[in-house]
């Protein structure tokens, strides 16, 4: 059951010569001989990337999108056009109309996908799966589904809005969504952003699963936007409640928590940044 997950794009860079950092995330699963990417980036560096490491995109028949927003959805352009079909996996809410309201801004910035899926269907070949439960995609490979949101400290990111008629409300982000690797080391938890919570995302495997520990969890955690020191410590008791062999972290767990995270853990600690790339 050999597994081999890469990190495509990411806000930093590692250092295979000709990869290059953006703000966004994507990942590519190499289990049962096939190619599963999570996530695109923002359109900036995939295709770069992915030929500085080798990786050819044609070959590339199954895409997980882990949420709407534009670092993780951009760089569908760089799979159009495609003659073969493309099995797309998300939540139906991917489309819907996403905005941010930042500190001290009057307006909301639209960030949200840029592609319809009418646009996607015809010239990228897309299937879409729709998938608001729990489901296998691959043998091995896991679909979360809706996340519950069941911890007190995990609170929404209030900066995070969608449009309805001409009004502004919150953003639910029903479609965050992440991923469970079963691998030879055991399972591995890969995520975009981890909108619903770091802490019920492995809650919620394990209840799906019953998994009691889990190998690795990779990918954005969204702990560069902490709603309190409350959070971050629970997070940090979480990780070794769940004997964590390896934290490898991206895109929005941001330096604090990610040196917090390092100072805990030590050797299981890893910045998955461009590039980076593990075997399980």
């Amino acid at each position: 059951m050999d597994t081999k997950i890469t990190i495509m794009c990411e806000n930093r860079a590692g250092a295979t010569i000709g990869v290059m950092g953006e703000h966004g995330f994507s990942a590519l699963i190499e289990k049962n001989n096939e190619k599963i990417l999570v996530d695109t980036g923002q359109g900036l560096g995939l295709k770069a990337n992915a030929h500085a490491l080798g990786i050819k995109l044609y070959d590339i028949r199954k895409i997980v999108l882990s949420h709407g927003h534009f670092d993780h959805t951009g760089g569908l352009a760089d799979l159009m056009p495609q003659k073969e079909r493309i099995d797309v996996y998300a939540h139906p809410d991917i489309f819907a109309p996403k905005y941010a309201r930042h500190e001290n801004e009057k307006k909301e910035v639209f960030i949200g996908t840029k592609f319809s899926r009418e646009h996607l269907e015809t010239n990228m070949s897309a299937k879409f799966h729709f998938r608001k439960e729990f489901s296998k995609i691959s043998e091995g490979v896991f679909f979360s589904g809706v996340i519950p949101r069941l911890t007190d400290f995990e609170l929404q990111d209030k900066r995070l809005l969608v449009k309805e008629g001409h009004s502004f409300i919150q953003d639910p982000l029903h479609d965050d969504a992440s991923l469970l690797i079963e691998t030879s080391s055991g399972p591995v938890i890969l995520t975009g952003c981890a909108h619903s919570g770091i802490v019920n995302i492995m809650n919620h495997f394990s209840k799906k699963t019953g998994y009691k520990s889990f190998h690795a969890v990779i990918g954005g955690t969204h702990l560069g936007f902490l709603n309190s020191d409350k959070q971050l410590e629970k997070t940090m008791d979480a990780f070794a409640q769940y004997n964590l062999k390896l934290i490898a972290v991206s895109h929005c767990t941001g330096n604090e928590a990610a040196a917090t995270c390092y100072n805990r853990f030590k050797d299981k600690f890893a910045f998955a940044n461009a590039g980076w790339s593990a075997r399980f």
